[in-house]
């Protein structure tokens, strides 16, 4: 029989060293990368009532809407459009923000921020009694998307949302 000149080494006490050096690397590598950043957008919300007048009247408030509002579908259902209320929200992804109305409540929720320009939304406005308007879209940055709700009488009761 031939002897072995070096004995075998003893692994089995070298592997709490490796995994502690394997630990120790993954946190160094986790504290090295860069803090990202939580998406959100700035969003301005605009309520505004709409209904039919002897005389067209748009309040001064609402002349960013201006084009939008004297296009279909706006133009041949209204002519006056007076806001009721005005706020700005910052929307963080996924977390749904109550909007405060005039008449009834809305929330906005931010899905997603879609080619860095453009975010993608879900609106959901109820009137005084819970009947919702629910809609998801993708709205251009600094451009309106208008949500509409019909009211009796021949009125409607519009939200009007930018981001940016």
């Amino acid at each position: 029989m031939t002897e072995r000149s070096s004995p075998r080494p003893n692994r089995s006490a070298a592997r709490p060293a490796i995994a502690g050096l394997v630990v120790a690397c993954a946190a160094l590598l986790a504290s090295a990368r860069p803090a990202r950043a939580d998406v959100t957008a700035t969003c301005d919300f605009f309520e505004i009532l709409a209904k039919q007048g002897d005389k067209p009247a748009l309040d001064g408030d609402l002349k960013v809407l201006e084009k939008k509002l004297k296009k279909p579908p706006f133009a041949s259902s209204w002519n006056q459009f007076h806001l009721l209320s005005r706020s700005q929200k910052t929307l963080a992804k996924k977390k749904a923000e109550p909007i405060a109305l005039k008449n009834g409540s809305a929330t906005a929720t931010l899905v997603e921020i879609v080619d860095t320009s453009k975010v993608r939304l879900t609106v959901t406005m109820a009137d005084d009694k819970g009947k919702q308007v629910n809609n998801t879209t993708t709205i251009e940055a600094a451009d309106y998307v208008i949500y509409v709700q019909p009211l009796a009488g021949n009125e409607g009761h519009l939200l009007s949302v930018s981001c940016r």
